[in-house]
């Protein structure tokens, strides 16, 4: 061994390359050995030779040897420097090689140097998996020592093969009767048949009872007991029951007239999973050769035909809404059980769901044709309250359908049907034009990736629409970019003469087409089922894909959110550039809630100014167009509507003249023919209760002006955002504000009669205590009304600065500075917006449903000032009738000092009431739209004025 080391060869070992039993080289004598490396030399045998050659192929450096010259397996240079002794061995990279050189060339030899450059798999062990020629013999230790070694018998039937074991069960050696036994290969054709749905030899279907049964019975297959083989048959029957369950599902939803959409959808669906499942079971068909094969063969399959039964069983007598939610949720459930399927579900859905999504698609604009509520909300009026709106909608959709995107889809549904209605020529509004913008499709995705791709589809969708929406905007007209089509179109001739240059006598082309239809694409769903059905591991990344519950948000939202945003933009443009909403809203604040100074003076001399002559009809006299109602200085009530009419003639359209110079004779603004926007003018309430006419009868009660109103009619299309219910609110506000009206002119009038009895009253002030609680009362009443007014006043006013200030956000920022991606506020966010103003309003002047007893004591309160206010008309009259008296007390002095006293009372109440609001948290919404986020979340900061107001001393507490 030592001088093998010495010699510097590392395989010089003895028998080393002792040639193999079992190698078959021709018969021929060897060249004699020279040395060691005698059993490389070159050998005519082809494969030995090519074997050989691929384990030659070496990638590190070995020690030179002293080989002689004339050896044929001289292959490799010398190397530069010579490798002294074992411990200086390396591995590296061979340097030049050079071509191998052998002594002897053949015709083999030239044919595996062709091939030399294909590595052969050391690893593929040919032998062993390609069918060998002659008798497979099993190879044992004892045999490989001794060649004559005979091997036992083995002491197992099932082991001694198929034919020793039908003998043994044709003996009667069971308990069981005797069973002829089939041929294997036509007993594995007939199971595989049954495992495909199909009928055989062996078995046949029946109608009756939905199942397959044995032609004949009592037959087994050779090799397997007839227990095992009916436990099988079982098995398979179930297999192929399943799988004509599906097929007569898939031919009733064809059939039927009573079928849905979705339950078409889903009858392809599966008739393309049964395509792919009928291709894999049928490619092996030929190359079974035992059971065991076959129920490998169909384990996988098994697996999806229960999932198949369970969707079928319960999709037949579902809507559409209720099949897709059905679906959904098995498949949800189907996501960590069976997850080599789970992407095959997956695509199951996104079939199921395209007519679905397609109908979302047309309501949306994005596509021709019937939209997703055509039959049963396509007359729904835009104006609804949007909670009744979503409810309604929520319950035609899926519960895989978040609030948020019903929210959307409302929003862009209802935004485009305004655009459809008042502006039908508007991009938006033509689904066919905008088709040709090519708007990306809804879809499922269930990607990371898809779901980024979706999104930067959406956002180059947004960016084209928004460019010809600014070319619209400014012209009415737009430019409609080019397709960039494969071909050339192929289709029927058009009108125009243009669209004639379309067609083509271009053979290749017309048969690139031709071959295009007639052999279309592969479904994304069959594709999805072979690759599922070849391998057991899951067929998606759990990290690649997220979770099925976020996959509708994540796959729908980009696109429904950026035509939600185009379509509320181009609302937006329409309310208040086209329509003048600004406009409408100014009058609204400015008549029924008193800000025009203008229309509030003249109002309140022509209700209440006794000065003026009276509007009721007399005898003789000419009523003219300046005269009063001389509400509390007369004692008919209430008034005629002759009467009503010539007192407020003109008060609306003088005012509105004065105050809207800009908008008269605009559209948005006054009509040439003299009406104001929305009709505004005064009216008679015929809503009213017995009780609440009764009351308006009385002319010295707070109720006396309750059957006055203003009215106002929103024109169309802004009725969306001036609803009924922000009316109601309005006119509520409007009464309580025609009452503060008067009770400002009564404890105004109350101040100035008493200046001008002033000094006449001074000389008996010391001897007249009546007198002395009459001051304290007017001067209390005076403060208390002003201070309540001035806080309902300062309220309204906070409330509608802060409203236009937003609105003039939206204006500029959403419709001047608009960029691809701002949040839009859309129709709904414009109604909320409004009405959240409105609630502000209510819950500061306490017309809240909750503050009713509130502004129930408040009310009494108010009586007792009329009621104060005329008790001083009666003494003055009678002070006028009697002269300056002696000093004595009036008459009904002590009726005066009763009802200071109950006066008292009712304030310090209400004051203490007040103090309590004021701890209270805010009755309105918490939107952060108010200047600077100050207020919205806090009603007793108000509360807290109009106690200071009311009682800075502690007056009314002593």
């Amino acid at each position: 061994m030592e001088e093998f080391l010495e010699s510097g060869n590392a395989f010089a070992i003895p028998d080393l390359w002792q040639q193999s039993l079992l190698a078959n080289l021709e018969a021929q004598e060897p060249p004699p050995e020279t040395d060691e490396l005698s059993p490389f030399k070159y050998s005519t045998e082809k494969e030995p030779t090519s074997r050989l050659l691929s384990i030659l192929d070496i990638s590190f450096a070995l020690p030179k040897l002293d080989v002689p010259s004339d050896d044929p397996l001289q292959t490799f240079k010398s190397l530069e420097a010579e490798q002294e002794g074992a411990a200086s061995f390396a591995f590296g990279p061979l340097e030049d090689v050079e071509p191998l050189e052998f002594s002897a060339v053949s015709s083999d030899h030239e044919e595996h140097e062709e091939s030399v450059g294909m590595l052969e798999d050391l690893w593929s062990f040919k032998e062993i998996l390609e069918p060998l020629n002659g008798q497979l013999e099993v190879k044992s230790w004892e045999k490989f020592h001794n060649k004559n070694f005979q091997e036992p018998r083995t002491v197992y039937i099932s082991a001694a093969g198929p034919r020793v074991f039908d003998a043994f069960l044709s003996r009667g050696f069971t308990k069981s009767e005797p069973v002829p036994a089939l041929r294997s290969d036509a007993v594995l054709s007939s199971l595989l048949q049954l495992a495909l749905g199909r009928e055989s030899l062996l078995y046949r279907y029946d109608e009756k009872t939905a199942n397959f049964l044995p032609v004949v019975e009592d037959i087994r297959m050779s090799g397997y007991s007839p227990e095992s083989f009916n436990s099988l048959g079982k098995e398979l029957t179930c297999h192929g029951s399943q799988i004509r369950r599906a097929k007569n599902f898939i031919n009733d939803m064809r059939s039927s007239r009573k079928t849905t959409a979705s339950s078409i959808a889903l009858a392809s669906g599966i008739d393309i999973i049964l395509t792919a499942l009928d291709a894999h079971l049928s490619g092996p068909l030929t190359s079974l050769r035992t059971v065991l094969q076959l129920q490998v063969l169909l384990e996988q399959p098994k697996i999806l035909l229960e999932c198949l039964s369970h969707i079928v069983n319960k999709a037949e007598e579902l809507d559409n809404v209720g099949l897709l939610s059905m679906l959904f949720d098995f498949v949800q459930g189907l996501e960590y059980s069976t997850p080599c399927f789970q992407m095959t579900m997956n695509q199951l859905l996104a079939h199921v769901s395209r007519p679905w999504l397609v109908s979302v698609e047309h309501s949306l604009g994005l596509g021709v044709g019937h939209g997703l509520h055509t039959t049963s909300m396509e007359d729904q009026d835009v104006t609804l309250e949007a909670e009744a709106y979503v409810e309604g909608i929520q319950s035609r959709m899926p519960n895989f359908i978040s609030r948020d995107i019903i929210e959307t889809l409302m929003e862009a549904e209802q935004s485009l049907k305004l655009l459809q209605t008042h502006e039908p020529e508007h991009l938006l509004a033509r689904p066919n034009t905008l088709s040709s913008l090519e708007p990306p499709s809804l879809q499922w995705q269930f990607s990371w990736q898809d779901i980024d791709k979706i999104q930067a589809q959406a956002e180059a969708f947004e960016f084209a629409v928004f460019q010809a929406l600014k070319e619209f905007n400014d012209t009415r007209t737009f430019t409609l970019p080019q397709k960039q089509a494969v071909g050339k179109r192929l289709g029927p001739p058009n009108q125009d003469p243009e669209s004639q240059s379309t067609f083509t006598d271009d053979l290749s082309q017309i048969e690139s087409a031709l071959s295009t239809l007639l052999s279309p694409p592969t479904p994304p769903l069959y594709t999805t089922v072979i690759a599922a059905l070849n391998t057991t591991e899951p067929t998606a990344d759990p990290l690649a894909t997220p979770p099925l519950a976020l996959t509708p948000s994540l796959s729908l939202t980009p696109l429904l959110s950026t035509q939600s945003r185009l379509v509320s933009h181009s609302t937006l443009h329409l309310l208040f550039r086209t329509h003048s909403l600004r406009t409408h809203l100014r009058l609204l604040h400015s008549y029924p809630l008193f800000a025009n100074g203008t229309f509030l003076v003249r109002l309140s001399h022509a209700l209440f100014d006794p000065s003026l002559p009276s509007a009721a009809y007399q005898k003789g006299r000419i009523r003219t167009a300046g005269a009063g109602l001389r509400l509390g200085g007369r004692e008919t009530w209430p008034p005629a509507s002759s009467e009503l009419r010539i007192a407020l003639m003109g008060i609306l359209t003088e005012s509105y003249n004065s105050s809207f110079p800009d908008e008269v004779g605009k559209d948005g603004g006054g009509k040439n023919d003299g009406e104001l926007p929305g009709d505004l003018s005064f009216a008679i309430r015929g809503d009213m209760s017995d009780e609440k006419l009764e009351k308006c009868m009385n002319p010295d009660g707070v109720e006396a002006l309750d059957f006055l109103k203003i009215s106002y009619r929103p024109p169309k299309p802004l009725d969306v955002v001036i609803t009924d219910t922000l009316l109601e609110k309005y006119d509520r506000v409007s009464r309580l504000l025609l009452r503060g009206a008067r009770l400002l002119f009564a404890v105004k009038e109350m101040m100035i009669d008493d200046h001008h009895n002033d000094e006449r009253r001074q000389r008996n002030a010391s001897k007249n205590k009546t007198w002395q609680v009459k001051q304290r009362f007017k001067f209390e009443t005076h403060h208390f009304v002003t201070t309540v007014f001035s806080y309902f006043a300062t309220t309204i006013q906070e409330s509608w600065t802060a409203f236009e200030n937003h609105l003039d956000a939206i204006e500029t920022m959403q419709l001047d500075r608009y960029e691809v991606g701002m949040k839009v506020e859309g129709i709904q966010g414009l109604k909320a917006l409004h009405e959240e103003v409105m609630d502000r309003i209510l819950a500061g002047c306490l017309l809240r449903r909750k503050q009713e007893a509130v502004m129930g004591l408040l009310e009494e309160i108010l009586g007792l000032v009329l009621r104060f206010k005329g008790m001083s008309r009666g003494d003055e009259v009678r002070e006028e009738g009697n002269g300056e008296g002696d000093g004595g007390e009036s008459v009904g002095g002590e009726q005066v000092e009763k009802l200071y006293e109950v006066w008292r009372k009712k304030v310090r109440l209400f004051i203490t009431v007040c103090k309590g609001l004021r701890e209270q948290k805010s009755l309105v919404g918490n939107r952060r739209v108010w200047e600077g986020g100050k207020g919205q979340g806090d009603m007793g900061n108000g509360i807290g004025r109009l106690v200071l107001g009311l009682e800075g001393s502690g007056w009314y507490m002593r």
